[in-house]
């Protein structure tokens, strides 16, 4: 069976997915917000196609693990949240709070988001990932990001923008195997895919670069949750061989909340650079990103 055949097929069994989610979001909105004139048993219940979905990609193989793993989280996420709207509607007669609606907005918004992405990659011949450590692909990040800035403009919806990277990863070339060094990479991989919200993006870049697009959040939420990752690996303790004496595994990284309007790839080289000027003066860190004139970029690099 051919790669491009396989592709279509997965492609084409999304379609109920969005159909039937579509259908139950519009009942259970009308439930919660128009209880007392809404016919409950006139309500579609909750979709199954989804669930049919991930038997049948499971059997074809055709999707990364990951990729399936994260959908299926978000997925239990968006029910959780709704079952909870229900029951406190139920219990108090009274329309869901915006906090509460607006937390299964977002959950509701990126399982849509995340399925039609994956239509869109399953076109391309490709699931989005990079097998080697189960984060996004890199070649994806600047069409995501710039999908992130548009809703930016449109809805007000703000995000964090971060780039990390392992301290001295050159000092350990000199000294570790390659194995070493893929295992270090993957180990901060897993932990980044642990640390993340499910509608939260990460991706692995060449080079000992993890960037991570962190959704519906300011700079505060951001550096907290980068901060959480970093002690995450801290508690490891695993350790490396720099020549003379054995040192801790650490990561550094460097946040931005982007603006509407931002360039994604300078914004990206910005952070780069920063993350690099970091290396002389404090590793394990986590820095904000504070936006500078070209000039005064060019003197701090000088």
């Amino acid at each position: 069976m051919s790669l491009t055949y396989k592709n279509n097929k997965m492609w084409a069994a999304t379609l109920p997915v969005l159909e039937e989610h579509t259908e139950w979001f519009h009942g259970l909105v009308k439930s919660l917000f128009y209880a007392g004139e809404v016919d409950v048993g006139s309500l579609s219940g909750k979709p199954t196609s989804f669930a049919q979905w991930v038997s049948f990609a499971e059997r074809d193989e055709s999707i990364q693990p990951e990729m399936l793993e994260r959908l299926s989280i978000l997925h239990s996420d968006l029910f959780s949240t709704s079952d909870f709207l229900l029951q406190s509607v139920q219990q108090s007669g009274q329309k869901p709070s915006y906090k509460s609606f607006n937390t299964f907005m977002t959950l509701y918004e990126e399982f849509l988001s995340n399925v039609r992405r994956l239509e869109k990659d399953l076109l391309l011949e490709g699931n989005g990932y990079d097998l080697f450590t189960g984060l996004r692909s890199s070649k994806l990040l600047s069409v995501d990001v710039a999908r992130e800035l548009d809703r930016l403009a449109r809805h007000g919806k703000g995000f964090c923008l971060a780039l990390a990277r392992i301290d001295n990863f050159s000092v350990m070339k000199e000294y570790a195997q390659q194995s070493e060094l893929d295992a270090y990479i993957r180990l901060v991989s897993d932990l980044i895919k642990l640390s993340v919200r499910s509608f939260d993006d990460a991706y692995y870049m060449p080079d000992n670069e993890f960037a991570l697009c962190l959704k519906q959040t300011d700079i505060t939420g951001g550096v907290s949750a980068l901060e959480r990752l970093r002690k995450e690996l801290e508690r490891q303790g695993i350790q490396y061989n720099d020549g003379a004496v054995l040192k801790p595994l650490s990561i550094s990284c460097c946040i931005a909340e982007p603006v509407a309007g931002d360039d994604v790839s300078q914004l990206i080289s910005n952070l780069r650079a920063d993350l690099k000027l970091s290396d002389a003066a404090q590793s394990d860190t986590v820095l904000k990103y504070h936006e500078m004139s070209p000039l005064q970029r060019f003197m701090q690099q000088q």
